[in-house]
C-alpha cells in the first residue's frame, strides 16, 4: 500500500468518526418546541355568540346567547354573557355570530326607561341653578308665562316633577364626570367647573337633556317655546310628586271619535295616544274655558270646525257655550 492510499483511508476514517459524532449529538438533543406563531394559532378565546337569530330592537335575554371557544377574538367581542344580557341589537344577528359592541345600541337611548323620551332644553346659569346641576341629578321644571295674546294673566307654576338629567352641557350620565358615577368629581370641584370652563375658554353648558314621560313632552315643548323655564335641583331620595288626579286635564288638540268602544276610550288615556292628541297653549296656561265639558256635544271651537267639515251642523251659541247641532 502506497502512502497516498494510506492518507485517503485516514481521511475516510476521520470523516466516519465525525459523522458518527454528529448523529449522536442530534439524537441527544431535546425535541424542538412549538414556535410562538404555531402556539398563537392554536389558542382559543371565549366569545359570546347568538344562540339563535336576534331581532333588531329587542332586548337580549340570557337564553338568547351562549359562550363558545373560537380561534379568533373579534374586535369589541364580549367574553361574559352577563355583559350582553339586557342590551339591544341595532340589526338582526345571525345564529353563531359573535356579538360586538358596535352591533349593540348605546348612548343616552339606553339610559331611558320605558315610556320616556330624551328632550333637550336651553339652559343658562340662572335656569340651571347656577350651573350646579350635573348629569344624573333630578330636577323639577317650573315655568313662567307672561300676559299676552294667548293668556290673560302672567302665571308661574310647576310643570313637571322629578325628571332625571341625562346630560348637562358636555357631561353625560354614566361618565366619569357625571353625578354618582365612578370617579365623579367632589361637589366643591363640580360646583366650580362652569367658572373654570369659562376662564379656560371652554364652552359653558347651553343645553340640558331631560328624561321626560312621552305624555308630557308636548307640555315641555310648549313651555319652552312660549315661556321661561327654571330647573329646581332636588334631592334624589325625595320621591314626592304632584297628584295629577286632583286636577282637571287640559283639552287636547285632537279629540277621539264618537263611536269608540269602551276599550278604545280607555286606550285614549295611554301616554302615547295622549301625546299624539296634543294640547293647545290655552290648555297649558290652565284656561278654564279649554277644559273638556261634561256634555259630549260641546267641544272647543277648533274641534267644532273640524266636525263641521264632515257633517251638516249648525253652531248654537248660548252665552259662553258653543254647541254643534247636526241637521
Amino acid at each position: 500500500m502506497n502512502n497516498l492510499t494510506k492518507i485517503v483511508a485516514a481521511i475516510l476514517v476521520v470523516a466516519a468518526l465525525g459523522l458518527a459524532f454528529v448523529a449522536w449529538w442530534i439524537g441527544s438533543r431535546p425535541p424542538p418546541t412549538i414556535s410562538a406563531a404555531s402556539a398563537k394559532s392554536s389558542q382559543q378565546y371565549e366569545v359570546v355568540v347568538a344562540a339563535h337569530v336576534l331581532a333588531a330592537g329587542k332586548a337580549i335575554a340570557a337564553d338568547d346567547i351562549s359562550l363558545v371557544s373560537l380561534p379568533i377574538n373579534p374586535a369589541g367581542a364580549y367574553s361574559q354573557t352577563s355583559l350582553v344580557v339586557g342590551k339591544v341589537p341595532l340589526m338582526d344577528v345571525g345564529v353563531g355570530t359573535p356579538i360586538t359592541e358596535s352591533a349593540l345600541a348605546s348612548g343616552l337611548a339606553m339610559k331611558l326607561a320605558a315610556g320616556e323620551r330624551a328632550v333637550a332644553i336651553p339652559v343658562d346659569e340662572i335656569v340651571g341653578a347656577g350651573n350646579r346641576i350635573q348629569a344624573g341629578d333630578y330636577v323639577d321644571v317650573f315655568f313662567t308665562l307672561k300676559q299676552g295674546q294667548d293668556i290673560e294673566k302672567t302665571q308661574s307654576r310647576l310643570l313637571m316633577s322629578r325628571l332625571q338629567v341625562l346630560s348637562y352641557g358636555t357631561a353625560v350620565i354614566g361618565t366619569a364626570t357625571a353625578s354618582g358615577s365612578a370617579g365623579a368629581l367632589p361637589t366643591q370641584q363640580a360646583s366650580q367647573s362652569a367658572q373654570q370652563q369659562s376662564q379656560q375658554g371652554q364652552p359653558v353648558a347651553r343645553t340640558a337633556v331631560l328624561a321626560t314621560p312621552v305624555a308630557d313632552v308636548n307640555r315641555l315643548l310648549l313651555a319652552t317655546q312660549n315661556g321661561k323655564l327654571m330647573l329646581a335641583l332636588r334631592n334624589p331620595s325625595d320621591e314626592d310628586i304632584p297628584d295629577m288626579a286632583l286636577f282637571s286635564s287640559p283639552a287636547t288638540v285632537l279629540i277621539g271619535k264618537k263611536d269608540l268602544t269602551r276599550d278604545q276610550q280607555d286606550a285614549l288615556k295611554q301616554p302615547d295616544n295622549r301625546a299624539f292628541a296634543g294640547i293647545e297653549m290655552n290648555g297649558l296656561a290652565g284656561d278654564a274655558k279649554s277644559a273638556p265639558s261634561s256634555k259630549p256635544s260641546v267641544a272647543p271651537r277648533a274641534a267644532w270646525e273640524r266636525n263641521a267639515r264632515t257633517v251638516n251642523t249648525v253652531e248654537v251659541i248660548r252665552g259662553t257655550q258653543r254647541e254643534a247641532v247636526a241637521f
